[in-house]
């Protein structure tokens, strides 16, 4: 490349005249095609040599057009010296990231503690290194039903709370209070059964923030081109706790008994209660190690509303269409996945006769691979162009929840030896399942756009009635656990699911409705994962 304006004298040779010519006709625009096509190359050759002030002129051409500009720095790459007071870093918001997602995972392991320690806490097995306790059918679907009620009694007070008083204080201290309602429950569970719904309700009210603060977390932290990438990662805690807590609990049950389940998953949760309340801020602007290269980054492009703006549109929100779409569809949804996470241990271990230990390392394999679908979904959805937005809508939550009913009836019909095909039957359906977040998960976004928090909400309050309605559902259709009294189970969650995804593609849309577009705005503007939550906090 050549890097000097200087004067030069170029050797005689015939393959630069066509570049000189051509360069010629670019700078001086008024030489006339046809001289310049009728050269000769000897006096081309002549012309070089007599005149090294042309060529100089034409040189320095030669550099502007072959010299590569350099690339803009990224900004998020910057100096930081300038930031926050304790001027860590630029990639403060992953950590926030990623400690939001374990305490998301520790929440809902917590959770689903008592939906593997079932099977410990009732079996008589060898594995079984503690006494086991009586439990009815009818008192086992109530403690499943404690959490259930936690999340309908606490979801709406908890989009207030998170809405006028942050995410570090409101989930924080649910987060530490199911920290010990966990390490209560093995207390409670030797005085009576039932003691242990209290400690169920609680865990139950922690869960029921995971939605709303996804969206808060994902509003006040995430650049506007990296909401996808936290959405993701966030929404990715109910596939992770089962990862987790499916095998140590196992282990744990089998080891040292299941009362330590309990106390391990406590342990850990007001660890990282703490660690959550000690570094997460609700606003990048409040955090001390938030340099100004990072703050500008999060926020650049956000203005404040107008309180005309801020005003939630209750009455249209109810009255859309496209919005009872998505709820009818989560709600369908909903009983495919408590379905399988609540029992599928129950159904493995009791159904089956797969021993304990086995039982909580095939239980890792579904959430697994609904996870890897669900990246890879999510990933394809936006790479697909040739469809239209509302036919994928369609596509996606069609296999997902027609898909996952349909795995689910096989199950109905296996002998005792069969357990592998069980397993792979479960997970194709939880797989499928993952497509949900291309469906009705995405559609929300698309329809609702600012305000998806608030359907969300609504959403954390429907999947309330799929943990409620499941355990009672099954308690009273397949008391024995016989294979028999299953195939009634599966039957009729499939009929649901069914129904549910034809009321979806019957009224989705994939349009942002009137009420969510901001005055000034257009329908072709970007979808926005925007909570207008500024607490003070």
């Amino acid at each position: 490349m050549i890097t000097d304006a200087s004067p030069l004298l170029l050797p005689a040779s015939d393959s630069v005249s066509p570049l000189i010519a051509s360069n010629e006709s670019a700078s001086l625009p008024e030489t006339s095609d046809k001289t310049e096509n009728s050269v000769d190359p000897h006096t081309s050759h002549n012309n070089i040599t007599d005149e090294p002030k042309v060529v100089s002129k034409e040189v320095e051409n030669i550099q502007i057009t072959l010299t590569k500009p350099k690339k803009a720095p990224d900004p998020i790459e910057a100096d930081d010296s300038h930031g926050g007071v304790l001027g860590v870093s630029t990639r403060v918001r992953y950590y926030i990231l990623i400690i939001t997602a374990l305490c998301l995972t520790s929440a809902r392991s917590n959770e689903l503690s008592f939906n593997f320690t079932v099977i410990c806490m009732t079996s008589n097995s060898t594995e079984n290194l503690d006494t086991p306790i009586e439990m009815s059918p009818k008192e086992i679907s109530t403690i499943f039903a404690g959490s259930g009620v936690g999340m309908v009694l606490m979801v709406l007070p908890v989009v207030y709370a998170l809405h006028y008083f942050g995410s570090r204080l409101v989930f924080g201290g649910l987060l530490l209070c199911s920290a010990v309602a966990t390490c209560l429950a093995a207390i409670l569970a030797r005085i009576g059964p039932l003691w242990m719904v209290p400690a169920r309700v609680v865990q139950g009210m922690t869960l029921s923030s995971s939605l709303p603060l996804l969206g808060t977390v994902s509003a006040e932290w995430a650049p506007t081109n990296e909401a996808g990438k936290f959405v993701t990662m966030l929404s990715s805690a109910g596939q992770l706790s089962q990862i987790l807590t499916m095998p140590l609990s196992a282990a744990l049950c089998v080891n040292t008994g299941w009362p330590s389940v309990y106390y391990v998953h406590g342990i850990i949760s007001a660890i990282l209660a703490i660690v959550f309340i000690s570094f997460f801020r609700n606003s990048p602007r409040k955090h001390p190690c938030v340099n100004n290269t990072e703050l500008q980054y999060i926020t650049k492009g956000a203005k404040k509303k107008t309180k005309e703006e801020r005003a939630i549109p209750y009455k249209e929100i109810f009255h859309t269409k496209s919005v009872w779409a998505i709820w009818i569809a989560f709600l369908g949804n909903a009983f495919g996945f408590q379905l399988i996470v609540q029992f599928m241990p129950t159904y493995l271990n009791k159904v089956l006769g797969m021993p304990i230990a086995k039982t909580g390392i095939s239980a890792i394999i579904p959430p697994v691979t609904q996870l890897v679908v669900k990246m890879i979904a999510g990933i394809a959805s936006d790479k697909i162009t040739f469809i239209p937005e509302k036919l994928k809508l369609q596509i996606f939550n069609s296999i997902a929840s027609v898909g996952c009913g349909a795995c689910l009836l096989p199950l109905g019909f296996l002998r005792a030896d069969q357990t592998i095909f069980a397993l792979f039957c479960f997970t194709c359906s939880i797989s499928c399942l993952g497509l949900v977040t291309c469906g009705s998960m995405k559609a929300a976004t698309l329809v609702a756009r600012s305000l998806t928090h608030i359907v969300m909400a609504i959403v954390q309050f429907i999947v309330c009635f799929g943990i409620l309605i499941v355990p009672f559902l099954v308690s009273t259709l397949a008391p024995d656990n016989t294979v028999e009294q299953w195939r009634a189970v599966f039957i009729i969650i499939f009929v649901i699911m069914f129904i549910a995804n034809g009321m979806f593609c019957w009224l989705c849309s994939a349009e942002p409705e009137p009420w969510a577009i901001p005055a000034g705005r257009e329908k072709s503007d970007p979808t926005e994962l925007i909570l207008d939550s500024h607490p003070k906090a």
